[in-house]
């Protein structure tokens, strides 16, 4: 039989374990973690906000793209003549499409030619926001937030239509800025194709 002493001698006094309680973080711990967070934010923010001034510029280009080639969509496959404007100071996109006044399917037996030939451009419903008009105005959208429009060819005194197949009234340039980054849409006189170059 072994005696007791032999197993109080295997395990050491408790005071000599030196145990630390684990009952959380130290104050100096924590500043530490959080001084290397602020220097990993730091060191992030200007990618970041590259990536914010291409988002929005980006956006807004497309935007300008997309009104583009929707009017001239619009117009073939409507037969009806479509205007486009870019307000370079206003900073807006307006897609108009024409109306006669005449009521073609009224039936009746008579057409007054004034009613036919007069007529007006009205905005467009929006493609993709069902019961707006086809008006965009960058101020106004946090989305496109800084972005200017610093020249356009389609100004309200000059437009661009699109007749009834597809072609553009003439071509030109809309540029777009934002910071000390510019993109600029060019819409081709020829064959009515949209680009987009830096």
């Amino acid at each position: 039989m072994q005696s007791t002493k032999c197993r109080l001698h295997d395990f050491p006094p408790r005071h000599s374990l030196n145990l630390r309680d684990p009952a959380g973080f130290t104050l100096f711990e924590i500043l530490i973690v959080i001084l290397l967070l602020g220097i990993l934010t730091m060191l992030g923010l200007p990618t970041l906000n590259s990536a914010m001034v291409d988002y929005r510029l980006t956006a807004a280009v497309e935007e300008i793209v997309n009104a583009l080639q929707y009017a001239q969509l619009n117009t073939m496959t409507s037969g009806r003549k479509t205007r486009v404007v870019i307000g370079a100071p206003q900073n807006r996109i307006a897609v108009r499409q024409y109306k006669t006044n005449a009521d073609l399917f009224s039936g009746g037996d008579e057409l007054v030619a004034g009613d036919v030939e007069g007529g007006a451009y009205e905005l467009m419903q929006h493609p993709l926001k069902k019961g707006t008009d086809y008006v965009i105005i960058l101020p106004n959208e946090s989305r496109f937030s800084g972005v200017d429009i610093t020249a356009s060819d389609f100004n309200i005194e000059a437009p661009v239509f699109f007749d009834t197949l597809g072609a553009p009234s003439k071509g030109g340039t809309v540029t777009l800025a934002l910071g000390d980054r510019q993109m600029v849409v060019t819409l081709d006189a020829l064959t009515g194709k949209v680009t987009v170059s830096e």
